[in-house]
């Protein structure tokens, strides 16, 4: 289970080499976040990571579109205006604050989300408000949640069976 909630330096090191990273890098390791967020720690796991990555990523997407954006100017919230022309890992930091302020989620879900935004580019993602999805961002990881609380359960109900 990945339940580490802090952000420290080593995380924001990836930012320092990020743009040599292709977007898809950041779907996948969200796709593998998503599926170890609830997992039970020390199974690994194979699952459709690139089309798990994507599915939340659409979602949030969306979702954080009006935090980090105004709608009626297509521009960034004031709030980032002071991020978006400072040091990269600030303006990281300053999303991935909102993610988690807004989620609960652990850092290996957040960081790719806030990659995938500064590599867009802020500018770029605040002048196109997305489409609204089929699920959003709760439904996502409400539904991942329940298949592994699901699994441990049917577990549970073996083992005592064999008592």
């Amino acid at each position: 289970m990945n339940t580490r909630k802090t952000l420290d330096e080593s995380d924001l090191k990836l930012f320092e080499n990020f743009d040599k990273l292709a977007k898809e890098y950041f779907i996948l390791s969200l796709g593998i976040g998503l599926q170890y967020e609830y997992s039970p720690s020390g199974i690994k796991y194979s699952a459709p990571y690139e089309k798990m990555g994507q599915r939340l990523w659409i979602a949030f997407r969306y979702e954080l579109y009006n935090s980090l954006c105004n709608a009626e100017t297509k521009e960034p919230k004031e709030w980032l205006n002071d991020l978006v022309t400072g040091d990269i890992r600030n303006l990281a930091t300053g999303i991935i604050s909102a993610i988690t302020a807004r989620y609960d989620v652990s850092i290996a879900i957040a960081l790719p989300v806030a990659a995938l935004i500064v590599k867009n580019g802020l500018l770029n993602y605040c002048s196109i408000e997305p489409e609204s999805p089929n699920e959003t961002v709760s439904d996502i990881l409400f539904s991942q949640k329940t298949i592994f609380n699901g699994a441990k359960e049917k577990k549970k109900s073996k083992k005592k069976k064999n008592e």
